[in-house]
């Protein structure tokens, strides 16, 4: 599904236009986007939390021709579902 179909869905089940479903799934991404610049952790409720975890710095192989590159440390995604969202995709 992409954002034009989830837009699309969301204006229909708020009964918003899709204009402003488009405003609200924007203003929503920009607010995670900004918590997790900031370390924070976002949860939320029947989805699940969104938090920026610490990578270490390791080394990697370039598939190519085998050599050892070294990966910087860095922060990734993590996204951890609520249990009721497993059970719903199991």
């Amino acid at each position: 599904m992409k954002k034009p179909d989830v837009v699309k869905q969301v204006a229909e089940v708020s009964g918003l236009t899709q204009g402003s479903a488009t405003k609200a799934i924007k203003a929503l991404v920009k607010v995670i986007q900004d918590a997790l610049k900031k370390g924070e952790v976002i949860s939320l409720s029947g989805l699940g939390s969104f938090r920026a975890k610490a990578r270490k710095a390791r080394q990697g192989r370039n598939p190519k021709t085998g050599e050892v590159i070294p990966v910087p440390p860095g922060k990734k995604v993590s996204f951890k579902p609520t249990t009721t969202l497993r059970k719903l995709i199991q």
